[in-house]
Protein backbone atom coordinates (compact mmCIF):
# COMPACT_ATOMS: atom_id res chain seq x y z
CA UNK A 1 0.00 0.00 0.00
CA UNK A 2 1.08 3.58 -0.87
CA UNK A 3 2.04 6.30 1.80
CA UNK A 4 -0.63 8.45 0.54
CA UNK A 5 -3.27 5.81 -0.13
CA UNK A 6 -2.88 4.22 3.50
CA UNK A 7 -3.25 7.99 5.03
CA UNK A 8 -6.11 8.85 3.07
CA UNK A 9 -7.99 5.76 4.38
CA UNK A 10 -6.47 6.33 7.86
CA UNK A 11 -8.37 9.91 7.84
CA UNK A 12 -11.24 8.17 6.36
CA UNK A 13 -11.43 6.01 9.26
CA UNK A 14 -11.41 8.54 11.89
CA UNK A 15 -13.65 11.21 10.11
CA UNK A 16 -16.32 8.13 10.23
CA UNK A 17 -16.18 7.91 13.82
CA UNK A 18 -16.62 11.63 14.23
CA UNK A 19 -20.14 11.72 15.46
CA UNK A 20 -20.54 8.24 17.05
CA UNK A 21 -20.78 7.62 20.67
CA UNK A 22 -18.29 5.77 22.76
CA UNK A 23 -19.49 3.02 23.41
CA UNK A 24 -16.75 1.15 24.76
CA UNK A 25 -15.41 3.28 27.78
CA UNK A 26 -17.34 5.56 29.52
CA UNK A 27 -14.65 8.18 31.03
CA UNK A 28 -16.16 11.06 28.65
CA UNK A 29 -18.76 11.53 30.79
CA UNK A 30 -16.03 12.40 33.70
CA UNK A 31 -14.36 14.50 31.39
CA UNK A 32 -17.16 16.95 30.04
CA UNK A 33 -18.41 17.12 33.75
CA UNK A 34 -15.14 18.86 34.84
CA UNK A 35 -15.02 20.42 32.09
CA UNK A 36 -18.85 21.96 32.91
CA UNK A 37 -17.35 22.49 36.63
CA UNK A 38 -14.09 24.83 35.64
CA UNK A 39 -17.01 26.81 33.54
CA UNK A 40 -19.23 27.26 36.30
CA UNK A 41 -16.36 28.58 38.67
CA UNK A 42 -15.99 24.86 40.57
CA UNK A 43 -12.61 23.22 41.22
CA UNK A 44 -13.25 19.52 40.26
CA UNK A 45 -10.39 18.47 42.59
CA UNK A 46 -12.64 19.98 45.65
CA UNK A 47 -15.52 17.99 45.65
CA UNK A 48 -17.08 14.80 44.61
CA UNK A 49 -19.27 14.50 41.67
CA UNK A 50 -21.66 12.73 44.26
CA UNK A 51 -21.01 15.40 47.10
CA UNK A 52 -22.02 18.01 44.66
CA UNK A 53 -25.21 16.23 43.36
CA UNK A 54 -26.20 14.96 47.29
CA UNK A 55 -25.86 18.94 48.09
CA UNK A 56 -27.77 20.29 45.42
CA UNK A 57 -24.90 22.78 43.69
CA UNK A 58 -24.83 21.54 40.55
CA UNK A 59 -27.77 23.48 37.92
CA UNK A 60 -29.54 22.12 35.30
CA UNK A 61 -29.91 18.30 34.13
CA UNK A 62 -27.05 18.24 31.47
CA UNK A 63 -24.26 17.39 34.40
CA UNK A 64 -26.75 15.28 36.65
CA UNK A 65 -26.91 13.20 32.76
CA UNK A 66 -23.18 13.36 32.75
CA UNK A 67 -23.07 12.37 36.66
CA UNK A 68 -25.27 9.27 36.07
CA UNK A 69 -22.89 7.88 33.17
CA UNK A 70 -19.69 8.75 34.93
CA UNK A 71 -18.13 5.19 36.77
CA UNK A 72 -16.37 6.58 39.12
CA UNK A 73 -18.47 9.38 40.87
CA UNK A 74 -16.96 8.33 44.72
CA UNK A 75 -13.47 9.43 43.27
CA UNK A 76 -11.75 13.20 43.04
CA UNK A 77 -10.93 13.98 39.40
CA UNK A 78 -7.82 11.88 38.59
CA UNK A 79 -6.57 13.92 35.74
CA UNK A 80 -3.89 16.20 35.92
CA UNK A 81 -4.46 20.10 35.14
CA UNK A 82 -3.47 19.87 31.19
CA UNK A 83 -6.14 17.34 30.67
CA UNK A 84 -8.25 19.52 32.81
CA UNK A 85 -7.70 22.17 29.91
CA UNK A 86 -8.86 20.40 27.26
CA UNK A 87 -12.06 19.31 29.36
CA UNK A 88 -12.73 22.63 29.90
CA UNK A 89 -12.23 23.68 25.99
CA UNK A 90 -14.55 21.02 25.33
CA UNK A 91 -17.44 22.47 27.88
CA UNK A 92 -17.53 25.87 25.82
CA UNK A 93 -19.61 24.34 22.62
CA UNK A 94 -22.45 24.58 25.64
CA UNK A 95 -24.58 21.28 27.41
CA UNK A 96 -24.97 19.45 24.68
CA UNK A 97 -23.44 16.18 24.71
CA UNK A 98 -23.07 15.40 20.88
CA UNK A 99 -21.50 18.78 20.86
CA UNK A 100 -19.08 18.09 23.44
CA UNK A 101 -18.15 15.09 21.69
CA UNK A 102 -17.61 16.84 18.31
CA UNK A 103 -14.74 19.27 19.94
CA UNK A 104 -13.14 16.65 21.96
CA UNK A 105 -13.11 14.35 18.91
CA UNK A 106 -11.82 17.15 16.32
CA UNK A 107 -9.08 18.01 19.33
CA UNK A 108 -8.00 14.18 19.24
CA UNK A 109 -7.72 13.54 15.78
CA UNK A 110 -5.79 17.06 15.12
CA UNK A 111 -3.40 15.51 17.84
CA UNK A 112 -3.58 12.25 15.77
CA UNK A 113 -2.48 13.74 12.68
CA UNK A 114 0.14 15.60 14.34
CA UNK A 115 1.67 12.05 15.70
CA UNK A 116 1.43 10.90 11.87
CA UNK A 117 3.43 14.25 11.35
CA UNK A 118 6.07 13.52 13.55
CA UNK A 119 6.81 9.81 13.24
CA UNK A 120 7.04 10.28 9.41
CA UNK A 121 9.91 13.21 10.10
CA UNK A 122 11.69 10.95 12.77
CA UNK A 123 11.37 8.28 10.15
CA UNK A 124 13.13 10.25 7.52
CA UNK A 125 15.59 11.92 9.91
CA UNK A 126 16.66 8.28 11.05
CA UNK A 127 16.79 6.77 7.33
CA UNK A 128 14.38 4.41 8.05
CA UNK A 129 11.60 3.73 5.16
CA UNK A 130 8.90 6.61 5.99
CA UNK A 131 5.52 4.28 4.69
CA UNK A 132 6.34 2.27 8.32
CA UNK A 133 4.26 5.15 9.40
CA UNK A 134 1.19 3.30 8.11
CA UNK A 135 1.82 1.02 10.81
CA UNK A 136 0.63 3.64 12.52
CA UNK A 137 -1.90 5.49 11.26
CA UNK A 138 -3.81 2.24 10.02
CA UNK A 139 -3.79 0.58 13.34
CA UNK A 140 -6.83 -0.50 14.62
CA UNK A 141 -6.44 0.20 18.39
CA UNK A 142 -5.06 3.61 17.66
CA UNK A 143 -8.18 4.18 15.66
CA UNK A 144 -10.97 2.99 18.13
CA UNK A 145 -9.30 4.13 21.47
CA UNK A 146 -8.34 7.60 20.54
CA UNK A 147 -11.04 8.84 18.09
CA UNK A 148 -13.71 6.42 18.89
CA UNK A 149 -13.53 5.88 22.64
CA UNK A 150 -11.64 9.49 23.14
CA UNK A 151 -8.60 8.88 25.02
CA UNK A 152 -5.57 11.18 25.54
CA UNK A 153 -2.64 8.49 24.69
CA UNK A 154 -2.73 10.08 21.66
CA UNK A 155 -1.37 13.55 23.38
CA UNK A 156 1.11 11.80 25.68
CA UNK A 157 2.54 10.20 22.59
CA UNK A 158 2.71 13.96 21.46
CA UNK A 159 4.71 14.85 23.70
CA UNK A 160 7.16 12.28 23.99
CA UNK A 161 7.64 11.72 20.18
CA UNK A 162 8.12 15.79 20.05
CA UNK A 163 10.96 15.23 22.65
CA UNK A 164 12.47 12.91 20.16
CA UNK A 165 12.14 14.75 17.29
CA UNK A 166 13.57 18.19 19.55
CA UNK A 167 16.44 16.35 20.77
CA UNK A 168 17.41 15.95 16.96
CA UNK A 169 17.28 19.03 16.19
CA UNK A 170 19.98 20.13 19.24
CA UNK A 171 16.64 22.69 20.50
CA UNK A 172 16.92 21.26 24.53
CA UNK A 173 14.00 24.34 26.00
CA UNK A 174 11.28 22.96 23.59
CA UNK A 175 12.18 19.08 24.49
CA UNK A 176 11.84 19.96 27.69
CA UNK A 177 8.59 21.34 27.43
CA UNK A 178 7.35 18.50 25.45
CA UNK A 179 8.34 15.86 28.28
CA UNK A 180 6.66 18.17 30.40
CA UNK A 181 3.44 18.11 27.92
CA UNK A 182 3.58 14.31 27.82
CA UNK A 183 3.54 14.40 31.92
CA UNK A 184 1.16 17.00 32.27
CA UNK A 185 -1.42 14.84 30.28
CA UNK A 186 -0.48 11.44 32.32
CA UNK A 187 1.44 11.22 34.92
CA UNK A 188 3.30 8.11 33.45
CA UNK A 189 6.10 9.66 31.31
CA UNK A 190 7.70 10.97 34.82
CA UNK A 191 9.26 7.27 34.82
CA UNK A 192 11.15 8.26 31.39
CA UNK A 193 12.89 10.79 33.52
CA UNK A 194 16.15 9.22 33.99
CA UNK A 195 16.41 8.50 30.51
CA UNK A 196 15.28 11.48 28.96
CA UNK A 197 18.01 13.34 31.29
CA UNK A 198 20.86 10.85 30.68
CA UNK A 199 20.18 11.66 27.08
CA UNK A 200 20.43 15.36 27.71
CA UNK A 201 23.42 14.87 29.71
CA UNK A 202 25.36 13.51 26.47
CA UNK A 203 24.84 17.87 25.60
CA UNK A 204 26.89 20.57 27.53
CA UNK A 205 23.11 22.20 28.10
CA UNK A 206 22.66 19.48 30.22
CA UNK A 207 22.07 21.58 33.53
CA UNK A 208 20.02 23.43 31.46
CA UNK A 209 17.35 20.97 30.37
CA UNK A 210 16.97 19.99 34.27
CA UNK A 211 16.82 23.60 34.72
CA UNK A 212 13.91 24.35 31.96
CA UNK A 213 12.09 21.05 32.42
CA UNK A 214 11.55 21.86 36.27
CA UNK A 215 9.85 24.71 34.91
CA UNK A 216 7.96 23.54 32.36
CA UNK A 217 6.45 20.68 34.89
CA UNK A 218 5.90 23.69 37.93
CA UNK A 219 3.84 25.45 35.15
CA UNK A 220 1.53 22.12 34.10
CA UNK A 221 1.39 20.77 37.19
CA UNK A 222 1.45 24.06 39.47
CA UNK A 223 -2.15 24.50 39.37
CA UNK A 224 -2.84 21.49 41.57
CA UNK A 225 -1.46 23.80 44.87
CA UNK A 226 -4.58 25.63 44.58
CA UNK A 227 -6.74 24.81 47.57
CA UNK A 228 -4.47 22.23 48.25
CA UNK A 229 -6.22 20.08 45.63
CA UNK A 230 -3.29 17.61 45.06
CA UNK A 231 -4.18 15.81 48.55
CA UNK A 232 -7.41 14.76 46.62
CA UNK A 233 -5.27 14.12 43.52
CA UNK A 234 -2.98 12.03 45.06
CA UNK A 235 -5.84 10.09 47.04
CA UNK A 236 -7.58 9.24 43.61
CA UNK A 237 -4.79 7.83 42.29
CA UNK A 238 -3.64 6.02 45.51
CA UNK A 239 -7.20 4.31 45.84
CA UNK A 240 -7.10 3.39 41.81
CA UNK A 241 -3.90 1.34 42.58
CA UNK A 242 -4.91 -0.32 45.48
CA UNK A 243 -9.06 -0.71 44.15
CA UNK A 244 -8.72 -1.30 40.91
CA UNK A 245 -7.27 -4.46 38.33
CA UNK A 246 -8.20 -5.28 34.61
CA UNK A 247 -5.87 -7.12 31.81
CA UNK A 248 -3.13 -7.46 34.55
CA UNK A 249 -0.21 -10.02 34.11
CA UNK A 250 2.78 -10.50 36.99
CA UNK A 251 -0.14 -8.53 39.70
CA UNK A 252 -2.56 -11.57 38.89
CA UNK A 253 -0.33 -14.49 39.05
CA UNK A 254 0.70 -13.32 42.54
CA UNK A 255 -3.03 -13.30 43.16
CA UNK A 256 -3.40 -16.37 42.18
CA UNK A 257 -0.85 -17.95 44.05
CA UNK A 258 -1.93 -16.17 47.41
CA UNK A 259 -5.11 -17.44 47.55
CA UNK A 260 -3.46 -20.38 48.52
CA UNK A 261 -2.63 -18.77 51.67
CA UNK A 262 -5.65 -16.21 52.19
CA UNK A 263 -8.93 -15.30 51.87
CA UNK A 264 -9.25 -12.22 50.53
CA UNK A 265 -7.67 -9.68 47.93
CA UNK A 266 -4.19 -8.93 48.17
CA UNK A 267 -3.85 -5.60 45.89
CA UNK A 268 -4.05 -3.38 49.11
CA UNK A 269 -0.86 -4.98 49.64
CA UNK A 270 0.48 -6.26 46.37
CA UNK A 271 -0.58 -3.15 44.76
CA UNK A 272 1.72 -0.83 46.23
CA UNK A 273 4.38 -3.19 46.55
CA UNK A 274 4.04 -3.44 43.03
CA UNK A 275 4.69 -0.23 42.36
CA UNK A 276 7.73 0.22 44.07
CA UNK A 277 9.29 -2.80 42.76
CA UNK A 278 8.54 -0.68 39.28
CA UNK A 279 10.13 2.39 40.33
CA UNK A 280 13.28 0.28 40.80
CA UNK A 281 13.54 -1.78 37.78
CA UNK A 282 13.03 1.17 35.81
CA UNK A 283 15.91 3.31 37.60
CA UNK A 284 17.91 0.19 37.19
CA UNK A 285 17.17 -0.28 33.46
CA UNK A 286 17.49 3.32 32.49
CA UNK A 287 20.86 3.54 33.77
CA UNK A 288 21.97 0.23 31.84
CA UNK A 289 20.63 1.24 28.08
CA UNK A 290 22.79 2.46 25.57
CA UNK A 291 21.73 6.33 24.41
CA UNK A 292 24.09 6.81 21.79
CA UNK A 293 21.15 8.16 19.21
CA UNK A 294 17.60 9.09 19.25
CA UNK A 295 16.54 5.86 18.12
CA UNK A 296 17.79 4.25 20.96
CA UNK A 297 16.34 6.57 23.15
CA UNK A 298 12.96 5.33 21.49
CA UNK A 299 14.25 1.88 21.86
CA UNK A 300 15.10 2.10 25.89
CA UNK A 301 11.60 3.78 26.15
CA UNK A 302 9.51 0.72 24.74
CA UNK A 303 11.85 -1.06 27.17
CA UNK A 304 11.03 0.82 30.33
CA UNK A 305 7.00 0.93 29.19
CA UNK A 306 7.14 -2.68 28.80
CA UNK A 307 8.49 -3.09 32.78
CA UNK A 308 5.95 -1.04 33.70
CA UNK A 309 3.18 -2.57 31.87
CA UNK A 310 3.98 -6.04 33.41
CA UNK A 311 3.96 -5.16 36.99
CA UNK A 312 0.52 -2.74 36.24
CA UNK A 313 -2.50 -3.98 38.41
CA UNK A 314 -4.73 -2.33 35.47
CA UNK A 315 -3.55 -2.74 31.36
CA UNK A 316 -6.15 -1.11 29.20
CA UNK A 317 -5.77 -1.32 26.09
CA UNK A 318 -5.31 2.45 25.46
CA UNK A 319 -2.40 2.61 27.51
CA UNK A 320 -0.40 0.97 25.04
CA UNK A 321 -0.96 3.79 22.21
CA UNK A 322 2.52 5.56 23.13
CA UNK A 323 4.71 2.68 23.55
CA UNK A 324 3.63 1.20 20.63
CA UNK A 325 3.85 4.71 19.04
CA UNK A 326 7.42 4.77 19.77
CA UNK A 327 8.04 1.44 18.68
CA UNK A 328 7.57 2.46 14.92
CA UNK A 329 10.35 4.62 15.00
CA UNK A 330 12.28 1.27 15.91
CA UNK A 331 12.33 -2.79 14.82
CA UNK A 332 10.84 -3.77 18.24
CA UNK A 333 7.63 -5.36 17.65
CA UNK A 334 6.67 -6.23 20.92
CA UNK A 335 4.17 -3.56 21.21
CA UNK A 336 2.51 -4.09 17.44
CA UNK A 337 2.06 -7.28 18.64
CA UNK A 338 0.36 -6.48 21.63
CA UNK A 339 -1.88 -4.19 20.03
CA UNK A 340 -3.50 -7.01 18.04
CA UNK A 341 -3.54 -9.37 21.59
CA UNK A 342 -4.96 -6.75 24.22
CA UNK A 343 -8.29 -7.03 21.90
CA UNK A 344 -8.62 -10.45 23.69
CA UNK A 345 -9.22 -7.94 26.78
CA UNK A 346 -12.52 -6.98 25.36
CA UNK A 347 -14.46 -9.87 25.78
CA UNK A 348 -14.92 -8.80 29.99
CA UNK A 349 -17.46 -6.56 28.75
CA UNK A 350 -19.68 -9.73 26.69
CA UNK A 351 -21.60 -9.72 29.06
CA UNK A 352 -22.90 -6.31 30.45
CA UNK A 353 -20.21 -5.97 33.52
CA UNK A 354 -16.73 -7.01 33.23
CA UNK A 355 -16.01 -10.60 33.56
CA UNK A 356 -12.41 -11.38 32.40
CA UNK A 357 -11.71 -14.84 30.75
CA UNK A 358 -8.72 -16.66 32.57
CA UNK A 359 -7.91 -19.07 28.99
CA UNK A 360 -8.00 -15.63 27.14
CA UNK A 361 -5.84 -13.53 29.47
CA UNK A 362 -3.22 -16.65 29.17
CA UNK A 363 -3.53 -16.75 25.33
CA UNK A 364 -2.73 -12.51 25.63
CA UNK A 365 0.55 -12.62 27.68
CA UNK A 366 1.70 -16.08 26.44
CA UNK A 367 1.98 -15.38 23.61
CA UNK A 368 3.37 -11.69 24.39
CA UNK A 369 6.18 -13.13 26.63
CA UNK A 370 7.17 -15.29 23.42
CA UNK A 371 7.55 -12.03 21.13
CA UNK A 372 9.43 -10.17 24.17
CA UNK A 373 11.58 -13.79 24.01
CA UNK A 374 12.12 -13.06 20.30
CA UNK A 375 12.83 -9.62 21.06
CA UNK A 376 15.59 -10.04 23.65
CA UNK A 377 17.51 -12.90 21.49
CA UNK A 378 18.17 -9.37 19.01
CA UNK A 379 20.18 -8.38 21.82
CA UNK A 380 23.08 -10.42 21.78
CA UNK A 381 24.55 -8.40 18.95
CA UNK A 382 24.34 -4.94 18.85
CA UNK A 383 22.32 -4.94 21.63
CA UNK A 384 20.40 -2.07 23.53
CA UNK A 385 21.56 -3.06 26.98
Amino acid sequence: MSLKYGLVISIFARLLLLFAIPSLSDDFYRYFFDGHLILKGINPYAYLPEELVKDQILEGSYLYDLFKGMNSPEYYSVYPPLHQLFFALTALSGERLLGNLLILRTIIIAFDLLNIFLVYQLLKMWSMPGHRVILYTLNPLVILELTGNLHFEGMVLTGLLAVLYFFEKQRLRMASAAWAWALGIKLTPLMLGPLIWRKAGQSKFSLAFLIWSALFIALVLGLLLIDKSYLNFWQSIRLYSISFEFNASIYYLIRYISAFFMDYNPIVYVGPFLTALTFVLVLVLSFFIHLKNGKELALGMLWVYLVYFLFQTVVHPWYLIPAFGLSVLTGNRVFLVWTGLVFLSYSAYLEGGVDENSLLLLLQYGLLIGSIFLELKKLRNPGLI
